[in-house]
C-alpha cells in the first residue's frame, strides 16, 4: 500500500512547533500561518520527500525537534522534523539527506527565528520578530495596464519599533523591485525582495533584511 504524507489536502492552517529538544516538549518557539498558498506551498514540497523512507534511528534526548502540524476540518496531521530529518509515513527516515528537505528545514528556521540576512517566506499577516523591530509582510497588489504591456506589482510591509509603525512599498514592473533603505528608531537597515547580496534570487517568494 502507498504511503502518503497527507491523507487529506484540505488544509486551512499550519502550526510550526519548535520544541527545547526531542526529550522536553517545552514550547521553544510557536508560529501558526493561516496564509493559504503557504500551507500548500508546504505541503506540495513535502510531497516532494520520498515517503518510504525505512531507515530507522535513533535520537539522543538533547536532539532537535520540530512539528509541523497542518489543521482542516477534517483533522490535524503532523509532522515530525528531527535533526533537520524529515520522519516519514513509514515512520522511518529517507538514507540519503535530500535537497528538499534541507531547503524546507532553512524556510522553517527563517520562519521561526527571522534575523539579518536570512531568507525569509513571505508570509501574509505573520510578524516576524527581530531583536530590536518586527517586520509584517501584508501581501501584494498586481495591475496590468491592458492594452499596453506595462504590469506593476507593489508588495506592502510594515515596519515596528516600540510605538513606531512605518509602512514601507516595494514596487516592480519595467525594473525589478529595488532595495528600500531606511531608519527606525536609529536602527538602519535595508529590506531586499530581488536578490540576495550574493546574488541568490529572492523574487517573488522571499525577502530579507540587512543591517546597515
Amino acid at each position: 500500500m502507498e504511503r502518503l504524507w497527507f491523507q487529506h489536502k484540505e488544509c486551512t492552517s499550519l502550526e510550526i512547533k519548535k520544541f527545547r529538544s526531542l526529550a522536553n516538549h517545552e514550547v521553544e518557539k510557536n508560529i501558526t500561518i493561516e496564509d493559504q498558498d503557504i500551507v500548500q506551498l508546504f505541503m506540495s514540497r513535502i510531497e516532494q520527500i520520498p515517503a518510504g523512507g525505512e531507515m530507522m534511528k535513533s535520537f539522543i534526548g538533547t536532539a532537535e525537534h520540530i512539528q509541523l502540524i497542518f489543521h482542516g476540518e477534517q483533522g490535524t496531521q503532523t509532522i515530525d522534523i528531527i535533526r533537520k530529518r524529515f520522519k516519514t509515513p513509514s515512520t522511518g527516515f529517507n538514507t540519503h539527506k535530500i535537497e528538499i528537505e534541507t531547503s524546507l528545514y532553512e524556510d522553517i528556521d527563517a520562519l521561526l527565528f527571522p534575523d539579518f540576512n536570512k531568507i525569509i517566506l513571505k508570509v501574509e499577516q505573520l510578524e516576524f520578530i527581530f531583536p530590536q523591530f518586527s517586520i509584517t509582510y501584508k501581501g501584494h497588489t498586481f495591475y496590468d495596464a491592458a492594452p499596453a504591456t506595462v504590469q506593476v506589482s507593489t508588495d506592502f510591509f510594515i515596519l515596528k519599533s516600540d510605538n513606531i509603525i512605518q509602512p514601507l512599498e516595494i514596487p516592480s514592473g519595467q525594473l525589478p523591485p529595488q532595495n528600500l533603505s531606511t531608519t527606525i528608531n536609529d536602527i538602519k537597515l535595508k529590506l531586499i525582495t530581488h536578490r540576495t547580496i550574493d546574488g541568490k534570487r529572492l523574487y517573488p517568494h522571499y525577502f530579507q533584511v540587512e543591517a546597515l
